[in-house]
């Protein structure tokens, strides 16, 4: 049957169906998606730096096998990573999510981050070294403000794969006031005896309305030379 009248109601019913437990779930991705990349953000950052630029040895092995740990299979490593935290105590936590969502981002991000590093050119950080700059106040204020561009891409990436994970908070966080919005949604949505499909489709659509909205934040920094106003 075709739409006669255009409604909204949807949109009212997905935060007061089930005593309002979408919020939940909502604010449950919110505060996952944003620690996840505040930490692949400093980790993968300080990690590319070293790669990049630092004397340290065998970081050619260390980039392979950070570039091995890519190919590896994450739906093979399920039964195994469950019987790890739940060893840890960490099952049913949002530490533990947390914890899978970086851990398996960082080989990419790190990479990322690394050929952001690869672009500055050497003799800015060896000019900033003979001026008596630290070398960690020299990651930070020197060279942090030149990749911001790979900043930017780590993070939409480290967003979106966190925001629309399913997989893993389906396996590690098996209470209603812990789940995820894909998995609290399904939940709402997807019943024994049918889908409510008004109900799914209006939270599918605030589901979009984060990750947009940071992409469209971040958007400028991509169009913005890598080293601009660094060298005069």
């Amino acid at each position: 049957m075709d739409p006669v009248n255009l409604t909204f109601e949807n949109y009212k019913n997905i935060f007061t169906v089930e005593n309002g437990i979408f919020s939940t779930y909502f604010f449950n991705s919110v505060i996952l998606t944003v620690i996840t990349v505040v930490c692949v953000i400093i980790i993968s950052s300080l990690a590319g730096y070293g790669l990049s630029k630092l004397d340290i040895p065998y970081k050619n092995v260390l980039l392979v096998l950070i570039l091995m740990a890519m190919m590896i299979p994450f739906h093979g490593l399920l039964i195994p990573l469950f019987s790890i935290i739940k060893s840890l105590g960490l099952l049913n936590t949002h530490g533990a999510l947390v914890l899978i969502y970086v851990t398996f981002q960082l080989p990419f991000t790190v990479y990322m981050m690394k050929n952001s590093f690869d672009a500055i050119p050497t003799s800015l950080r060896e000019s900033a070294l003979i001026d008596g700059a630290s070398e960690f106040r020299l990651y930070l204020k020197v060279l942090m403000p030149l990749v911001w561009p790979g900043v930017a891409t780590v993070a939409i990436f480290s967003a979106y794969t966190t925001w629309n994970d399913f997989i893993i908070a389906l396996v590690f966080a098996n209470s209603d006031r812990l789940q995820t919005l894909n998995l609290g949604l399904t939940n709402i949505a997807v019943g024994e005896y049918g889908t409510r499909w008004g109900l799914l489709s209006a939270g599918s659509i605030i589901s979009i309305i984060p990750i947009l909205i940071l992409f469209i934040f971040l958007q400028r920094y991509f169009i913005n030379g890598l080293t601009s106003g660094a060298v005069k």
